[in-house]
């Protein structure tokens, strides 16, 4: 951490990176290293996060969203929660700033929704205060095909597109990464906890489908029949039907 850091200077310098940030992971991961270098001074470099998100354009906000998730990261790691408490305060503000309610800010929307998902992953902030943060965004347009078609040059469009490329790539990597200070069974809690529970009306034939692809000589249509009609089948309890082989996936067929 930085020593005896003259708070005018790092808001200059501070400002000059976010004038000069693009969405290229090494760009985000310097204006993230000097937040984090200057924590002392986290609620001062903050407040020029907020300052140029409300005055950047469509795209640069989304820029600052990465470089506060690439923050909050880093936060972790160092067990520093300054950055994270000033946030949480302004989620709605920020979703806001980044997806406006117009034709535009709904190009923002796709990719607000992948990192407001992120950070219930991560456990950044409770699920409960990016709910209710995230309510505005519920039943907006998600096509923004239309949206730039509409006010967007074919230029832009393929800037765009590229700029998106890169930003996925840091959330992609931030899947497998986990810390090396959590209990073993964290992980296991986060997919249980993610993981939507059993259908019984749906899953289970879902399950004897795809089993039926994998091993179509074995019976299962008349286990799926017993279990849709049982007043219909004459056939023997499914368990009297010989086991199918061992390795033949029973798993949950994912949607």
């Amino acid at each position: 951490m930085a020593e005896d850091s003259d708070p005018f200077e790092c808001r200059l310098v501070f400002l000059s990176l976010l004038n000069k940030l693009n969405a290229s992971q090494q760009s985000i991961y310097k204006v993230a290293s000097y937040a984090m270098r200057h924590r002392k001074l986290s609620e001062d470099l903050y407040s020029c996060l907020i300052e140029e998100l409300e005055q950047a354009s469509l795209n640069a906000r989304l820029n600052i969203v990465y470089v506060l998730d690439a923050i909050f990261s880093a936060s972790v790691k160092s067990r520093f929660t300054g950055y994270v408490d000033l946030t949480k305060s302004d989620l709605e503000r920020i979703i806001q700033a980044v997806v406006p309610n117009d034709p535009k800010g709904v190009v923002n929307l796709p990719n607000m929704r992948k990192i407001l998902h992120h950070w219930k992953q991560k456990r950044i902030f409770d699920t409960s205060d990016i709910e209710k943060a995230e309510k505005p965004l519920l039943g907006r347009e998600t096509n923004s095909h239309t949206a730039s078609s509409d006010g967007f040059s074919k230029q832009d469009i393929l800037r765009r597109m590229e700029e998106d490329r890169e930003r996925h790539k840091r959330l992609r990597e931030e899947i497998w990464i986990r810390s090396t200070e959590e209990p073993p069974e964290a992980e296991f809690e986060q997919l249980w906890e993610n993981t939507d529970g059993l259908d019984l009306e749906t899953d289970y034939e879902a399950m004897m489908v795809e089993n039926m692809t994998r091993l179509p000589h074995y019976a299962w249509h008349m286990m799926l029949t017993q279990r849709t009609h049982p007043s219909l089948s004459s056939s023997p309890p499914s368990n009297s039907l010989p086991p199918p082989s061992q390795d033949i996936d029973m798993c949950r067929v994912s949607p």
